[in-house]
């Protein structure tokens, strides 16, 4: 007998349950009004009415990237969520942001599972979450698998993963696999992700017996599932502005045929739910002010769809930079932050761009330490093995120019560097300005915080210059 089985994915949506702008790439960059909760809603019921056998799963980074989000500890999203027809999700790495303790609070008020198999109460050693779920469907049995970030202890702030301990998952996944189709007799394993796209398909070349990966935390648009080790792969954007459609046709365990779309929720082409459309209106209100109060103008698009720089950071690391003198400032690689149009930033705008209002600090450095730091930060991006690729993008900065290879070595990519102009000498000390406890991190107290959060910074640097005009590139990329 063949069964049909559709799974909806949505990863990455940092609390973007409004609509709101997207890019769409192209010679040039696209921008249309995309997304919102309540059109996944209504396209997601509309999918269940054609097959009751049916999957909506989260990847994670669901809780964290909008101001109402951050404001409340994710609390203003739980009816909105609730009641979107989630069927499982992962915690993503920006979900432990309110501390491990509100994340559970969180995950335990939610009608649907909380999965991951490799995050523990470091002092009893016990998952923090169910490992794996099994559904029950019509001539189906479907186990599902959660993977969390591995490396939210080592990369986010320690109050991230406080008392929580953290694997990549590799030591108990073929378990758990084992256990689903032994035990369970389950038709189908799902694992659901929230490690990248590199890190799975690493993954899926080690791993048997995973019949579909849904991956989660790099942001990718996937339009064609990768294929590894009769393992499927897919992941599908970020910001609620995408969902990916996978159809299968499953015959005795085995995936015999599929199809897969992924789906921009463009707002002219997707009706609304109007339970979540309610929802939704009724968790903004509290925070109408952020929309309402205009503190400047941008003549460029402010965006992060670019790997090495962004027109969204460079606007941050040049109010850094006008706010405190220093040789040097940088802003973390996000990946989050949806376009901000020409026209009005308003404060909705800069809790977008920076979600964590994280405290500025100076630090004093050598250039034979920074380049160790810049050499250590491509790594994280472009590490030959996906394992040590650690998320995140290249840090963006304002007064450094850097030449490198991405495909050399760990500790041989940079070719040359340009402080404000002149070639970096090793023995000379920079002041650098950065924000939060994620960047230089390895400085330890070294850092000092100054005491100012990054909005104030950027609100202060925009109201004396009015407006803000963009400016050219730091990062060449030499090939």
């Amino acid at each position: 007998m063949i069964v049909q089985l559709t799974i909806i994915q949505q990863n990455d949506s940092h609390s973007h349950i409004e609509p709101h702008w997207e890019g769409f790439y192209g010679r040039e960059i696209r921008y249309d009004m995309t997304g919102g909760f309540a059109r996944i809603a209504q396209y997601v019921k509309q999918q269940r009415e054609k097959n009751p056998n049916l999957l909506f799963i989260d990847n994670g980074d669901l809780f964290h990237g909008t101001g109402p989000a951050l404001l409340s500890k994710g609390e203003t999203l739980i009816p909105v969520v609730s009641n979107l027809g989630l069927d499982a999700w992962v915690p993503g790495n920006w979900d432990y942001a309110y501390g491990p303790k509100q994340l559970q609070n969180l995950a335990n008020r939610l009608p649907f599972s909380t999965i991951a198999c490799n995050v523990f109460d470091s002092v009893h050693g016990i998952p923090l979450f169910l490992p794996y779920i099994v559904k029950e469907m019509q001539g189906l049995k479907v186990g599902m698998i959660g993977l969390t970030f591995p490396y939210e202890d080592q990369t986010m702030p320690p109050s991230f993963s406080e008392g929580l301990s953290f694997t990549l998952g590799l030591e108990v996944l073929p378990k758990y696999i084992e256990h689903l189709r032994t035990k369970e007799k389950v038709d189908l394993v799902i694992l659901i992700e929230h490690i990248g796209l590199p890190l799975s398909q690493k993954l899926a070349t080690l791993v048997t017996g995973i019949d579909v990966i849904l991956s989660g935390h790099s942001h990718d648009r996937i339009k064609r599932p990768m294929k590894i080790n009769n393992t499927l792969i897919i992941q599908s954007g970020s910001h609620a502005s995408f969902l990916g459609q996978l159809d299968l046709k499953i015959s005795n365990g085995k995936i015999i045929d599929y199809t897969h779309q992924l789906i921009p929720l463009l707002t002219d082409q997707f009706e609304e739910d109007p339970l979540i459309k309610e929802l939704v209106d009724q968790a903004i209100i509290p925070y109408q002010n952020l929309q309402e109060n205009v503190v400047g103008k941008t003549t460029i698009p402010l965006h992060r769809m670019f790997l090495l720089e962004t027109p969204m950071d460079h606007f941050i690391t040049d109010a850094y930079m006008h706010h405190i003198n220093a040789d040097i400032s940088f802003s973390h690689g996000w990946r989050y932050g949806v376009p901000v149009l020409p026209g009005s930033i308003t404060m909705k705008d800069i809790w977008q761009i920076i979600p964590s209002n994280p405290e500025l600090f100076t630090v004093e450095v050598e250039g034979r330490e920074l380049m160790q730091i810049l050499e250590k930060n491509l790594t994280s991006v472009y590490a030959s093995d996906p394992f040590q690729q650690m998320g995140g993008y290249i840090l963006r900065s304002t007064g450094l120019y850097i030449a490198f290879k991405p495909y050399n070595g760990e500790g041989n990519r940079i070719e040359y560097v340009e402080v404000n102009g002149e070639p970096l000498k090793l023995d000379k000390s920079y002041k650098i300005i950065g924000a939060g406890q994620q960047d230089f991190r390895e400085l330890g107290s070294r850092r000092k915080f100054l005491g100012i959060k990054s909005h104030d910074a950027i609100v202060q640097y925009l109201k004396e210059i009015k407006e803000y005009k963009g400016r050219n590139s730091n990062y060449v990329t030499s090939i």
